[in-house]
């Protein structure tokens, strides 16, 4: 219904909008025909990962997911979001796979040459990351983007909700608005601290 429409989450009986609103994210119930709107009223914007129509995610294939990450990260290196929240599970864990080893490739090079004295408790705290990665909520990534012409580095942090599909009967509808409420508290924060998240630098994207 949405290609149909030319508009995100335009199935009435998709909770996204509600979402939305009943979080405090909009002070509105947008419908779906104002999507257009939200950069400016609202300092919020949606994309696909996979620019495709489909009934649900579900009919996407890994492969074609996978495929589509490169230009989603220049997506995100281009316009530098302080979040990016991904809305359902299924497509995440795709891409979270796939960033799991891009930090991997980087802890590696970033460690070549240097000769560990002693154990170090990063390794568990690696290990606490890891049984986080496929959850909900606050994810242990930050895509770091190149720096700015003011020399400032800017990062993205990852938010995961559950699917708003009506279909989606694991989370109610103020479940769902939990999780956005929790990210909106995190975008009131001044300072998220960052420092035991896994590393991917936007700019090695080709």
């Amino acid at each position: 219904m949405s290609a149909e429409t030319g508009h995100h989450f335009a199935n009435p009986t998709n909770h996204f909008w509600h979402c939305l609103h009943r979080s405090g994210l909009t002070s509105t119930l947008l419908p779906p025909s104002e999507d257009y709107s939200l950069p400016d009223r609202y300092n919020l914007g949606l994309t696909n990962i996979v620019d495709r129509p489909s009934t649900e995610a579900a009919e996407l294939s890994k492969s074609e997911i996978k495929a589509s990450i490169p230009a989603f990260l220049r997506k995100i290196s281009r316009h530098k979001p302080r979040f990016v929240c991904f809305v359902g599970m299924g497509i995440w864990e795709v891409v979270q796979s796939t960033l799991s080893r891009m930090a991997l490739s980087s802890d590696t090079a970033e460690s070549q040459g240097r000769v560990q004295q002693k154990p170090s408790k990063s390794g568990n705290k690696k290990a606490n990351r890891k049984q986080k990665e496929s959850g909900l909520s606050l994810q242990p990534y930050k895509l770091v983007h190149p720096v700015d012409a003011n020399g400032i580095v800017s990062e993205t942090l990852i938010f995961v909700v559950p699917s708003t599909s009506g279909r989606v009967v694991r989370y109610q509808l103020t479940d769902k608005i939990a999780f956005f409420a929790e990210l909106r508290a995190l975008l009131h924060k001044p300072d998220v601290n960052t420092e035991d998240m896994f590393l991917i630098r936007t700019e090695t994207q080709d």
